[in-house]
């Protein structure tokens, strides 16, 4: 009998990249049954052996949310359960009572809970109040588990100074190099392509790249800069501060904007940047989170600029491949692409090095 493994998420679609390619992938060639329950959109399929059995939450209150999983689990009457988010772990523990077999529970923890998404929009005895609720939830949905996968480090020290007995595994964001080859990094002339993904936020460090971008035009004024944003805007006013950056850019600059995409058709997109640049806050949250696409850009082999964070420099070698700087301290920033640019040996060995830490290290 092939074991039968439930992945159920309330904050991500179903073809995320680590639930969906990497964790569904890997166990359907290894002879499990997957399914995948996503509370983001409604979709229901079959791709790649995993069942995709999902619905649309956003404004399904969580009484009701916990229903729909608890109906979409009992469906395919999983052995085991691996959840992404507190809620899901209810709906988990809920059904695990009722089961006529040995279910387990695994919390696949990648981000902090509560964590400022959490908080947003919430100020004064209502944010604290709604950071103790949720901490309890969190408290509860871990002693529900029966087990846990971590994502790095520092997300794991609390879930093991708590419940030090619960059996866990670390299984970090290397990407498969199946999905990511290595093309030949090439520098043209006079041009350079540079790219931003994800939440396009001032907190995930998106005024931080274009005020680089712009000192960087104003400097090499005959260089063709060549800007793909690919993200999201999760508020109004992020949305207004910085499409007003964008309006203000300098001739020399040209930027392509494009929603989310699927992990596919953004690995694509990999090779058409020269250098990658991340330069989000480096507040106490940030500090202790280490960022997943990293890994992806080391192995499409490029060089990277980051922001300085702990969670960094305790889990990768960047200095082989990169530089960690201070996310507002322009100048010096724009010192380090123009030192790519003018030195052709240390950018190629930067993309060289990267790649082969990807295929020997992070994968």
């Amino acid at each position: 009998k092939n074991p039968r493994i439930s992945f159920v998420s309330s904050g991500h679609y179903p073809y995320d990249d680590r639930i969906f390619y990497h964790q569904g992938r890997t166990l359907v060639e290894n002879g499990f049954l997957v399914q995948i329950i996503s509370g983001k959109i409604n979709l229901n399929s079959y791709d790649s052996g995993i069942s995709l059995n999902c619905f649309e939450g956003f404004s399904v209150p969580k009484r009701e949310k916990i229903k729909k999983f608890i109906e979409r689990i009992r469906q395919f009457n999983p052995d085991v359960i691996i959840c992404s988010e507190p809620l899901p772990v209810l709906a988990a523990g809920l059904f695990k009572r009722r089961a006529e077999k040995q279910i387990r529970i695994i919390y696949d923890i990648t981000e902090w809970y509560p964590s400022k998404k959490n908080l947003i929009n919430k100020k004064g005895i209502p944010k604290y109040l709604t950071f103790l609720k949720l901490l309890l939830l969190n408290l509860l949905t871990s002693f529900i588990t029966d087990a846990f996968i971590f994502g790095e480090y520092y997300k794991s020290r609390p879930y093991r100074f708590l419940f030090p007995l619960k059996p866990f595994i670390y299984s970090t964001y290397y990407p498969g190099l199946n999905y990511i080859e290595y093309r030949t990094p090439r520098l043209l002339p006079g041009k350079l392509r540079l790219s931003y993904s994800g939440k396009i936020s001032r907190e995930k460090g998106f005024i931080n790249f274009i005020n680089v971008i712009n000192r960087l035009s104003s400097i090499c004024k005959s260089l063709k800069i060549n800007v793909k944003i690919t993200g999201w805007f999760e508020s109004d006013e992020d949305k207004k501060e910085c499409e007003i950056f964008l309006q203000n850019k300098n001739t020399n600059i040209n930027f392509t904007i494009e929603d989310k995409q699927k992990f596919i058709e953004y690995v694509n997109h990999l090779y058409e940047t020269d250098i990658f640049i991340d330069l989000r806050e480096d507040d106490h949250e940030n500090q202790y989170c280490l960022p997943i696409r990293l890994f992806c850009y080391v192995a499409s082999g490029r060089p990277v600029i980051f922001s300085d964070l702990k969670a960094i420099r305790k889990e990768v070698k960047t200095e082989k491949f990169g530089f960690l700087v201070k996310p507002r301290q322009t100048e010096v920033i724009v010192r380090l692409i123009m030192r790519y640019l003018e030195n052709d040996a240390l950018y190629y060995n930067h993309c060289h090095d990267a790649r082969i830490l990807a295929e020997t290290e992070y994968n």
